[in-house]
């Protein structure tokens, strides 16, 4: 899953990776959570700032749900544009 989304000039994409679980009998099982990646672009020229960022929650977890991943990773972002335009 991919969400696309622009944010004082820049370009943010969130890609979420499913984490699944395995068994002991070797089969994969249903998605048990999702890591974040996330890449900041300039839109014009469009060039990446920095490398992509993964996230995954305190503690080294995956993120429970679709929404709690896309949310902190376009906020991740979003603080990462800041940080470099200032407020």
């Amino acid at each position: 899953m991919e969400k696309t989304d622009s944010y004082k000039g820049f370009e943010i994409t969130v890609k979420l990776e499913s984490v699944r679980a395995v068994s002991s009998e070797f089969t994969v099982g249903p998605p048990v959570g999702y890591v974040a990646v996330v890449s900041v672009c300039a839109a014009d020229p469009k060039r990446p700032i920095g490398v992509p960022i993964r996230l995954v929650t305190e503690g080294n977890r995956v993120f429970g749900t679709v929404e709690d991943a896309f949310t902190a990773g376009f906020s991740a972002a979003q603080r990462v544009i800041d940080d470099r335009t200032g407020p």
